[in-house]
C-alpha cells in the first residue's frame, strides 16, 4: 500500500510508515504477504477482499479522482474479521493490526499509540521512548557512496559506539 499511499494522496507521510508497519507484522504471523498483489490494482483488490469496501468518509483522503473512481467501481466486499484471518491469535494482536491497517491514513493509529498499545506492553517503556526533535536527515546520500568509503563511515560508527558505552559502563 506504500505505492497505493502516495497514489492516493500527495506525498510520504508517517502514516504510511504505519501500514507497512501493520504489513509487517500480520507477515510475521503467518511468514507470508498479507496483500500479494501482482500489480497495484490487483494489490487494491486483496487489500479490499480482507478490509472490505471502504466507505465514502474512509475514501475521503483521496485526492485522485480516477483513483476514487477505481476504488469505487470494485465489487462490494464484506471486511473479514482478524480472527478468521489469524485464528487463534492473542486478540490484542489482532486490535493492533486493525488500527495499524486502517485504510483511511487519518484514523490509521500513530506511533505513540502504537507503543502504548496493550499488545506491546511487555516492550514499552514510557520513560525510555525518545522522541526526536527534528526530523532525521542524512547530511549525504549514502547510495552514492563508494563501498570502501561505506565500510569506513560504518567502521568510525562502532569505535565511537564503543566508547560511548564503555564511558557508561
Amino acid at each position: 500500500l506504500i505505492l497505493l499511499d502516495s497514489l492516493l494522496q500527495e506525498g510520504y507521510s508517517k502514516a504510511l510508515d504505519i501500514w507497512s508497519v501493520g504489513c509487517i507484522l500480520g507477515e510475521m504471523i503467518n511468514n507470508k504477504p498479507m496483500f500479494p498483489g501482482k500489480h497495484y490494482l490487483d494489490q487494491i483488490c486483496k487489500i479490499q477482499e480482507v478490509l472490505g469496501t471502504p466507505t465514502k468518509q474512509e475514501l475521503s483522503f483521496i485526492t485522485n479522482p480516477k483513483a476514487q473512481l477505481y476504488i469505487s467501481s470494485l465489487p462490494v466486499r464484506p471486511a473479514v474479521a482478524w480472527s478468521r484471518v489469524y485464528p487463534g491469535k492473542d486478540m490484542r494482536l489482532l486490535d493492533m493490526l486493525d488500527k495499524l491497517l486502517s485504510f483511511n491514513p487519518m484514523t490509521r493509529m500513530v506511533v505513540e499509540q502504537a507503543l502504548a498499545h496493550p499488545f506491546m506492553e511487555e516492550y514499552y517503556d514510557p520513560q525510555d521512548e525518545p522522541v526526536a526533535k527534528k526530523p532525521f536527515q542524512f547530511e549525504f546520500e549514502i547510495d552514492d557512496l563508494p563501498t570502501n568509503t561505506l565500510k569506513e563511515l560504518v567502521f568510525l560508527e562502532v569505535i565511537k559506539f564503543k566508547k560511548c558505552t564503555s564511558q557508561v559502563l
